[in-house]
């Protein structure tokens, strides 16, 4: 007898059987059919994102910043990209780089020869080496202006 369109063969019919037109049949092709959905689902969003990609390379591109897309975060809105390169290009400087102020020379605060002593003291101090004997006679020889100079500098010499 029927009960409600099934055949009571004791089992109750609970999806133990192992023919294909029951309710086990039914969770497998459901199974296979979810597996295939979510293989193409996967596929679906990978191939999007290629394509956001380069359509923000593309955008990217035109703005004259080819590298910027590595480092947007932002939506994936060509409107919301060139806003944001707008921003950066004002933030840093249109990328182009800044001028240096042109120094003009300044005269030294000191004479001649007491310049080309502290000169010689700051490259000292910057090379981390003192200047010996033979090099400060040298640089005495050379700060000589005039002929009583180059005289003091070899009585300095020579400790007299």
């Amino acid at each position: 007898m029927t009960n409600w369109g099934f055949e009571d063969n004791g089992t109750g019919d609970l999806g133990n059987n192992t023919e294909m037109d029951g309710p086990k049949a039914l969770r497998q092709a459901y199974e296979a059919m979810k597996k295939q959905n979510d293989e193409l689902s996967t596929q679906l969003t990978s191939f999007l994102e290629e394509q956001r990609t380069a359509k923000m390379a593309q955008v990217f591109e035109s703005l004259g910043v080819p590298g910027a897309q590595a480092v947007y975060n932002g939506p994936a809105d060509p409107a919301k990209a060139k806003e944001w390169v707008d921003t950066m290009a004002q933030v840093f400087g249109n990328g182009q780089p800044q001028q240096a102020a042109e120094t003009v020379a300044t005269p030294p605060a000191l004479p001649a020869s007491m310049q080309a002593q502290f000169e010689r003291l700051n490259s000292a101090g910057n090379d981390g080496t003192p200047v010996g004997n033979v090099e400060a006679a040298q640089a005495a020889v050379n700060d000589a202006t005039d002929l009583k100079g180059l005289i003091n500098s070899f009585q300095n010499m020579n400790g007299v």
